[in-house]
């Protein structure tokens, strides 16, 4: 009950009591209003429960929103684990069955097995280990950057350093992939955390180099637009859909479609926007050139020297 000035419980008090009663939850709101002012009218009194009915009002919204919010996280908290399970169960457990089959194999029948077929064996090994590497390396990055331990230690640059480190170490595990890369003239350098980019850009071009055809370079373009670098990595695979070009840079989105394919945790693109979000850049997909293929663009402000 309302208690306090203009009351008859508490009229010692300055302040105006009047309970909040929202559903399952209680409050109180306090008026106070002008010491000169004895009585107030009918018309005061209203307006002020009227004001108080919306702040009641407004509150039980607010509280239905952090409900809402809750349930949603709990909801989205559990389709992440389930997608992570999943992902691990494949993902990682594919490598592994890989290399200890190879590896049985060398140790019950190496001296059935021609040089040829050990030298396989052991090609095998290494190539499903590195696999097996970047998959732990991308769930280790996503998990640093979702917890906010992203620290950017910036220097200064040259873009094509960068393109040419990833595209190096790109083609250690696809030899046989092609890449043109076209750089504008006069490009000032980037003041950028020099690794992460570089992991940004090898990623986007792995997941190229996935859907890219055989014997189809894919193009890489580097220009200078508004003051900001723009890097435009290109391949004519498959292409994406326009509905889902934004949702491609969700984690584990792959688990339906996404940059992963057959192989792959669905964190490299995600991975690659908290790095560009980071530098306060930008990061699209869209189609690519003559409706054939994908076309993610990269945009990275420019500082001054």
């Amino acid at each position: 009950q309302p208690c306090g000035r203009f009351t008859n419980t508490l009229t010692q008090s300055e302040w105006w009591f009047n309970p909040l009663n929202l559903a399952g939850e209680h409050g109180v709101i306090a008026l106070r209003f002008h010491p000169d002012l004895d009585v107030i009218s009918f018309e005061q009194q209203r307006l002020a429960e009227l004001m108080i009915e919306d702040i009641a009002q407004t509150l039980a919204r607010v509280l239905l929103s952090f409900q809402l919010e809750n349930s949603r996280v709990v909801a989205e908290t559990e389709k992440l684990r389930s997608a992570l399970l999943s992902s691990v169960s494949h993902d990682l457990r594919s490598p592994l069955a890989a290399m200890i089959g190879s590896a049985d194999t060398l140790k019950y029948y190496s001296a059935q097995l021609s040089d040829t077929d050990r030298d396989s064996l052991l090609d095998t090994i290494h190539i499903e280990g590195e696999r097996l590497d970047r998959y732990i390396q991308n769930l280790l990055d996503m998990t640093r950057l979702g917890h906010q331990g992203l620290t950017l230690s910036r220097a200064w640059i040259s873009i094509d350093e960068l393109i040419g480190s990833a595209t190096q170490r790109l083609k250690r595990y696809q030899p046989n992939i092609q890449i043109d890369t076209n750089i504008a003239p006069n490009l000032p350098a980037l003041y950028v955390h020099p690794a992460l980019i570089e992991q940004a850009l090898f990623n986007v071009l792995e997941n190229a180099a996935k859907f890219s055809p055989d014997a189809v370079p894919i193009q890489v373009k580097i220009s200078a637009v508004d003051e900001q670098f723009q890097i435009d990595i290109i391949d004519l695979g498959i292409g994406i859909p326009e509905q889902e070009r934004e949702q491609i840079f969700d984690m584990f989105y792959t688990m339906q479609r996404g940059d992963r394919g057959k192989t792959g945790t669905g964190l490299g693109l995600a991975i690659v926007k908290a790095i560009i979000g980071a530098h306060m850049g930008s990061i699209e997909a869209m189609a690519g050139p003559y409706g054939q293929g994908t076309q993610i663009r990269i945009r990275l402000p420019q500082h001054q020297e």
